[in-house]
Parts: C-alpha cells; sequence; structure tokens
C-alpha cells in the first residue's frame, strides 16, 4: 500500500492544539501544582518567585512624589530582600494556591485559541506545507518545547524574562516555511511566553518585535549561518523597543544606571536574547529540520551527486529512464526558477522521480533498444497499467530504505498523480472491455501535487517525453504541445492542490517552450554528411598536430599565433563559404 505524507484537516487541528493547550497549562502552572516549590519569604526560595509589577511612590531629590514601578523579585535560593517584597509575596502565593478551576479554564481556552489559529493558518495559507500532519505538530512541538526551556529559566535563574530566546522558532519558520508564516508564529510566541510573567506588556511587545525584526533582517534563505546576523538585528529592535515600552508603560527607564547592573540589566539581556536566538537557531538547525520533515540545501547539494548509490541505480539498470530524468532536471529547475519556486529541489526531485522504474525497467518504453519488442504486446491491458503504475510504489520503497527526505520522496508518488493511464485504458475499451472494468483500475494511487514543485514535476514529465516526438521541432508546435498538456492537467483537476496561479503557468509554459527550442534547435550539417547522403567519396581526415607544430606553421603562413576577432557581422554568403571550408571536429557550430 502506499503512503503518503499525512495531511492534518479541521478535526486534526481541533485534537493539536487541545493538546498543546494541556500540555502548556501543566507547564504554566506547574509550581502551584507542587506543594514543595511554594515560596516562603523567610527561608530561601526553592525557585526564583517573579511577582507582578508594583506600582510605588517615591519622594524624589527634588522634596516632590515620584510614581515608579518596580518587578519584585526573590531569586531561587534567597531569602526576601525587605519586608515589603515578603509582605507582597505572602499575598500572591496565598492568591494562588491552589489554583482556581476557572482561572486554569481560562488559560487553557487562551493557549486552545492560539493554537487553532495557528494551525488554521497554515492549513489555510499554506496548504502546500502546513497542511502538512507533520509541520503542524512540529511547529506546535517546538513551541511547547521552547516555552518549557523558558518555563524553567524563570524558575532556576534571577535573570531578566527578555534574555529568553523567543526569535529561535520565527527564524526556523522563515527558513524553512515563509515570512508571513514566521510572523504569525512569532506573535503567537510572544503571548504565550508573556502568559508566564502575567502577559506583561512589555514582554510582548518586545518579543514581538524580537521576532518580526528576526524575520526582516534574515535575508539569505540559501545559507543557515544567516540566522546569526538575523539574531543580532533581533537583540537590536528588541532593546529599542524595550526602551519604548518602559517609558510607555512604567514611566520610563534609566539606560545608563540598567546598563551598569549588567546581571540585572533588562537592554542587556533583550539584546543578548536576540543574538541567542539567532546562534541557537543557527546550531540547532538540524533538530528542527528533523521535527519539520524538511530538506536542508545542503541535504540537497549532496543528493545531486550523481555518485549517489540510487543514481547510480537508474543509470546503470534503466538507462533511457535516467536520460528523460536528467532532460526533465534542466527543463523543471529552469521552469521553477522562473516563478520564484525552489529551483533546487525541484531538480533534485526529477532526478530520483523515476526510481522505481529500474524495478522493471523492460515495461517502459525508453528503456528498450531499437528492434527490441515490447512486453506489453502480450499482457492484458489492466496487467501492463498494473506494471506501469508499479513504479510509484517501488519508487517510493526504494527513496525511503534509501533515507532519502521525504519532500524529495513526494515527488515520486505525486508525478503522476491520480491520472488514467489513458493508452491501456483505451485500449481495454478499443478490445470491448470484456471484463467490465473501470477508470480505477487504470488510475495511479498517488496523490495529487500539493506544492508548485511537485507541480512542476508533474507537468514538465509529461511535457519532455512528448517534446521528443515533435516534428518538425519548432516554436509553434512547442508551444501548442506545452499549452495542451497544461489544460489538460487542469482540466483532470491534477492542479488544483498544488497552489501554481495562471500567472505562474503563463511563464512558466514560457520559459519550457525557450528551453524545448534551444534544446531541439536545428544544426548545421557537416561536409563528410553531405557527401555520404550524396555518396560521394569523403575528404580526408585532418592528422594530429601539438600546440608548437601549430605556431610555427602558423607563423611559417604569415599568420597571426591567433585568429582575428570579427567586428563586423559575417554576410550570408560569407557564413556559407565558411562554413563550407570549415573542417570536421569534434564540436559543430555554436555546440
Amino acid at each position: 500500500m502506499l503512503r503518503t505524507r499525512l495531511i492534518a484537516g479541521p478535526i486534526a487541528g481541533l485534537v493539536l492544539s487541545a493538546a498543546f493547550a494541556t500540555v502548556l497549562v501543566a507547564v504554566a502552572a506547574s509550581e502551584t501544582l507542587i506543594a514543595p516549590l511554594r515560596v516562603n519569604p523567610d527561608e530561601p526560595a526553592p525557585v526564583t518567585l517573579r511577582l507582578p509589577p508594583v506600582t510605588i511612590r517615591e519622594t524624589a531629590d527634588s522634596g516632590g512624589v515620584e510614581l515608579r514601578t518596580i518587578h519584585p523579585m526573590i531569586p531561587r535560593g534567597e531569602l526576601a530582600p525587605d519586608a515589603r517584597v515578603a509582605a507582597l509575596a505572602r499575598v500572591f502565593e496565598h492568591g494562588r494556591r491552589p489554583p482556581r478551576v476557572g482561572a486554569l479554564v481560562g488559560l487553557w481556552s487562551f493557549y486552545f485559541l492560539l493554537a487553532v489559529l495557528l494551525t488554521s493558518y497554515l492549513r489555510t495559507f499554506i496548504p502546500s506545507r502546513g497542511a502538512l500532519l507533520r509541520t503542524q505538530a512540529g511547529v506546535l512541538g517546538l513551541s511547547a518545547v521552547l516555552l518549557l526551556i523558558a518555563k524553567l529559566f524563570l524558575l532556576f535563574t534571577p535573570f531578566p524574562v527578555t534574555l529568553i530566546p523567543v526569535a529561535a522558532l520565527p527564524l526556523w519558520a522563515a527558513l524553512h516555511l515563509d515570512r508571513r508564516t514566521s510572523f504569525i508564529v512569532s506573535t503567537t510566541l510572544a503571548f504565550l511566553t508573556a502568559s508566564f510573567v502575567g502577559f506583561s506588556l512589555t514582554a510582548v511587545t518586545v518579543f514581538m518585535a524580537s521576532g518580526v525584526a528576526a524575520v526582516f533582517s534574515f535575508r539569505d534563505k540559501k545559507h543557515s549561518r544567516a540566522l546569526v546576523p538575523a539574531g543580532v538585528g533581533a537583540g537590536v529592535a528588541g532593546a529599542l523597543v524595550l526602551i519604548a515600552a518602559k517609558m510607555l508603560f512604567e514611566g520610563g527607564i534609566d539606560i545608563v544606571a540598567d546598563v551598569k547592573r549588567v546581571w540585572e540589566s533588562e537592554l542587556l539581556a533583550t539584546f543578548a536574547g536576540g543574538v541567542l536566538s539567532g546562534i541557537l537557531a543557527f546550531l540547532l538547525e538540524p533538530l528542527a529540520v528533523t521535527i519539520l520533515g524538511v530538506a536542508t540545501r545542503a541535504r540537497l547539494l549532496d543528493l545531486t551527486d550523481l555518485e549517489q548509490p540510487l543514481l547510480q541505480k537508474i543509470a546503470r539498470e534503466a538507462p533511457g529512464s535516467w536520460e528523460h530524468s536528467r532532460a526533465m532536471a534542466n527543463l523543471a529547475e529552469a521552469a521553477a526558477a522562473a516563478i520564484g519556486a525552489d529551483a533546487l529541489l525541484t531538480r533534485v526531485g526529477a532526478y530520483y522521480h523515476d526510481v522505481g522504474k529500474t524495478c522493471q525497467p523492460q515495461y517502459f518504453v525508453e528503456n528498450l533498444v531499437n528492434g527490441e519488442s515490447s512486453p506489453h504486446a502480450d499482457l492484458e491491458p489492466e496487467v501492463s497499467a498494473d506494471a506501469i503504475m508499479a513504479h510509484v510504489v517501488e519508487g517510493v520503497r526504494l527513496l525511503r530504505e534509501g533515507g532519502i527526505p521525504e519532500p524529495v520522496v513526494e515527488f515520486s508518488y505525486t508525478h503522476h498523480g491520480t491520472s488514467v493511464i489513458e493508452y491501456f485504458w483505451h485500449k481495454c475499451l478499443e478490445r470491448g472491455n470484456p471484463k467490465n472494468l473501470t477508470e480505477t483500475f487504470f488510475r495511479y494511487p498517488g496523490m495529487r501535487p500539493r506544492n508548485k514543485e511537485t507541480a512542476i514535476m508533474m507537468l514538465v514529465d509529461a511535457i519532455e517525453a512528448a517534446a521528443r516526438t515533435v516534428s518538425p521541432p519548432e516554436r509553434a508546435m512547442f508551444e501548442e504541445l506545452v499549452q495542451r498538456i497544461i489544460f489538460v492537467k487542469l482540466k483532470q483537476g491534477q492542479l488544483d492542490e498544488s497552489g501554481l496561479t495562471l500567472e505562474d503557468l503563463r511563464i512558466m509554459s514560457t520559459r519550457i517552450v525557450e528551453a524545448l527550442v534551444g534544446v531541439y534547435h536545428g544544426r548545421v550539417r557537416y561536409p563528410w554528411q553531405e557527401r555520404k547522403a550524396k555518396g560521394e567519396a569523403q575528404l580526408p581526415v585532418p592528422g594530429a598536430a601539438t600546440e608548437a607544430e601549430v605556431e610555427r606553421d602558423r607563423a611559417a603562413a604569415g599568420l597571426d599565433a591567433a585568429p582575428a576577432v570579427i567586428d563586423e557581422p559575417l554576410t550570408e554568403p560569407e557564413v556559407d563559404a565558411r562554413v563550407t571550408s570549415a573542417e570536421p571536429d569534434d564540436q559543430q557550430p555554436g555546440h
């Protein structure tokens, strides 16, 4: 049975969101659910107790009274610093223990709704990858891990909350999904993390600014090391927003005094949190790759090495299919680059999509030598169809056994989608359909393309094979072929979930036609070919010569060491004269 990537529907999104909210409530309320973690201000604190901000009155140097917001805290292992903090701690601990059922339900509902919004966005606006169950579970799982680390940080360290590297996950989303998704992830994480410190407005704005700035600063998706400078941008933006938030919500900030405190400095912690986000995103990228099920650029480049065992296997056992795959790779890569899709992933997918043909290469016409009979001549149409369809199932098996990343495996079971093998279905109908079969017996057991890259592969697979039959190889003929194949795939609904727009199809068709014209353009016939066609005697083949002999002979003939560059374009008679007088060589003109 062919196993494809699982798609998360609305029900799956609700289940994932409910599980996420349940885990997060347990993390958020952990210290209130465990009695030994209760803080007694008269004894060393078992965990760090961060009290809600309090606005106090103080006498200014001028003699007047001013309001100031403080953030009382009892660090782990220490006593309350003064009687005022001790009193606040007693009231705070008494009010939240045991946790009220209403508060827990409200917190669960908040987490659940945020998770539902996130999964709904992924499913609706980036269906190519966001609708995958693994992507949704991966994003929520990475969020849960980050939030668990944030909670442990808050419980066991006295450092400012803004040191938490919240921007790491948005950077992974920008690298492996897209920028718009990373903005949504950044906003969601900002609220989730701030919920651990009483939904502090300052924390929310700083976390949100850091995440958004990190995404804006991340420019080079081709190199993961660009995550580090993006983290620096996040730190700078977070620090600037912290100053603004302090002035807006807490009456101001003494920047010099804050920086002098070093380990307690909120400004330095905010900047360091951004930098730490970039560093962790870079160092732990393999973890994100594994959880999200994506393929890194380095891995894809490694898969293009023709020494890869599976590529050697198809080149050795199904050489015709291998040449078809290589030709497809050039066309598909050009088409993907033209519309801004992942050109490298498309090329790799083209290399590996037909590896299943190595199991029964003789059933595919491109692997038969001239004069060799096809085994389909002796088979029933439905049996032939099964033999053809087997290359999809076997290809998926070989790729997964070979450790090929799932985004590449996806090309194998989507390049035919759920289309019908028309040749054998029509052959069955021509024979009167004695077994009363339906189209289902001749339909591929795959999945329709769910992203632009696999959709390009489906189109190019049909176009490249059909282009070999075009005669004469003229632009108008190729345009008609490409447009017909695209229209047929659209009519069959094979591109409905691919994300390709009409503009994409127009640009792709133009680029593919140009590539086909370039590949199949006419060549100048050599004199020996003309003479052979006319039955005339062949001209002598030039002999060997070393570089020194060439230089000596040219000097003896009064010629320059190098041929002169032609500044003026040659007339047609001059071109014909030069071509006719040219000696046979291992390169054709313009090759």
